[in-house]
């Protein structure tokens, strides 16, 4: 497994409620698909949480277990409905992919997606999504 670095950038549309994150974590590909692990912390609100998120040029997933359990698919054109469990509730997503573009260049993983959010069946917002992930040379 290789080490990587990881960087999540997520907004709505408007411009309004960005969060990025930084994390370090290990990386291999398997059968065609990708593999990015790593462990969430304090700062995700999600401490005791080991997110996976797999891809290939057609389709992103986003994997979590611990102390949050959810699964959300992406793929062009796709809706796809699932549930975000914490210890105290869990919630009903959905997830309307409108654009995914995942590309490689210059060592790095671009994984870049639009989608429409459901809370249950009621829509929340319109969501922009951008991972990268790249080589980790730096050494502990």
């Amino acid at each position: 497994m290789q080490k990587v670095k990881i960087r999540i950038l997520s907004l709505e549309q408007n411009g309004e409620n960005a969060t990025e994150q930084k994390y370090r974590g290990r990386m291999t590909e398997k059968n065609g698909k990708y593999y990015a692990m790593y462990d969430e912390d304090a700062q995700s609100g999600m401490e005791g949480t080991r997110t996976t998120i797999k891809w290939d040029l057609e389709t992103t997933v986003i994997m979590r277990s611990g102390t949050t359990e959810h699964r959300q698919e992406f793929a062009a054109g796709s809706f796809n409905r699932s549930v975000y469990i914490t210890p105290y509730l869990k919630i009903p997503i959905g997830t309307e992919t409108k654009y995914l573009y995942n590309h490689f260049k210059d060592g790095v993983w671009r994984l870049e997606t639009e989608y429409k959010l459901y809370h249950g069946e009621e829509p929340y917002g319109n969501m922009k999504l951008l991972i990268e992930i790249g080589e980790d040379n730096f050494e502990h």
